[in-house]
């Protein structure tokens, strides 16, 4: 399986589970744009790792939840790498809330939304044109349990991450007579990232859900998307795939 000649746009860049993402796509002779919006210098930082592979890798300032940072962001990327070719829509809004919906604050619920959701369809209406111009695309959204499940005091997350797989299966249908595909990974627990912005307590009783009792390696995941990203995946779109271990499995 490989990526050679091919770009991606992986958002959210500057975070645990993006630069994972970008290293396994590099890997796989890939050149990777990172963004990175108030940690642009961690994005930075992975895009340099990356370019230790032989890799072309740049960090970007982009705040997906602005149409025109966006647009500006896409420009420059197509200016320096090429083209896109991959956009892994990675990016959420990183701080864990566990708040249920009679104490949400609106202001919280709008910021969830307008980065998690919006985010996903600002990057997608901004690179979706080259894609269609070329007769060929891969496009990867980031969904979550929390948005097949429901989770309690989550209410903004799990809207977000619902809403994600909606929009999947919406641009794999107007994607398909040119050649895109549009799939969504739903991802569990995994090592870092805002997993471990939870309490111990807590984890642990996540934990006990999960089949496999553990949480998952952030390649595991990663490898999941770079297949979806590839050629080999030609006739998969409109999917949501659970990577998570079986935590929505019945278990005792």
């Amino acid at each position: 399986m490989s990526l050679e000649g091919k770009v991606a746009l992986v958002t959210g860049g500057s975070g645990g589970l993006g630069r994972v993402h970008g290293l396994v796509l590099a890997r796989m002779g890939c050149d990777v744009a990172l963004t990175g919006n108030r940690n642009l210098e961690k994005a930075e930082a992975a895009a340099a790792e990356l370019e230790a592979l032989g890799r072309k890798a740049i960090g970007v300032k982009m705040d997906v939840s602005d149409p025109d940072e966006v647009n500006k962001g896409v420009k420059e990327i197509i200016d320096r790498l090429g083209t896109i070719d991959i956009l892994v829509n990675n990016a959420a809004y990183g701080i864990v809330r566990a708040t249920t919906i009679i104490k949400m604050d609106k202001a919280d619920w709008d910021k969830d939304l307008a980065i998690n959701l919006t985010g996903a369809f600002n990057t997608i209406k901004a690179v979706m044109p080259g894609m269609q111009d070329k007769k060929w695309g891969r496009i990867v959204n980031v969904s979550s349990v929390t948005g097949t499940m429901g989770g309690f005091g989550q209410c903004s997350y799990a809207a977000t991450k619902a809403g994600l797989i909606g929009l999947t299966k919406t641009v794999a249908l107007e994607g398909a007579r040119n050649n895109i595909t549009c799939n969504a990974v739903v991802l569990g627990v995994f090592d870092g990232g805002s997993f471990y912005e939870v309490a111990p307590e807590f984890r642990e009783r996540i934990i006990k859900r999960v089949a496999m009792r553990r949480a998952g390696d952030p390649e595991e995941l990663s490898n999941v998307i770079a297949f979806l990203a590839s050629p080999e995946s030609s006739f998969v779109t409109g999917e949501a795939i659970e990577v998570s271990g079986g935590i929505s499995l019945f278990t005792f």
